[in-house]
């Protein structure tokens, strides 16, 4: 569990964790990036881009069961 109680899934370790949405979910804040929808998908089936470094992430959501 994180330290908010969310359940740890396993997948990507080096990205795995709790990011914070705008209510458009058009931006996200995860750790010190701030990434950005993109718009139509980006490479290999990503969907948010960082604003920073231009590298494109994949964000998916997991809600408790």
């Amino acid at each position: 569990m994180t330290e908010n109680g969310a359940p740890i899934h396993g997948g990507f370790n080096h990205f795995r964790g709790e990011a914070i949405f705008t209510s458009t979910m058009n931006t996200c804040y995860f750790e010190d990036k701030t990434l950005v929808k993109v718009k139509g998908g980006g490479l290999n089936g990503s969907n948010y881009k960082c604003s920073n470094s231009g590298e494109f992430y994949r964000v998916m959501k997991f809600d408790r069961l």
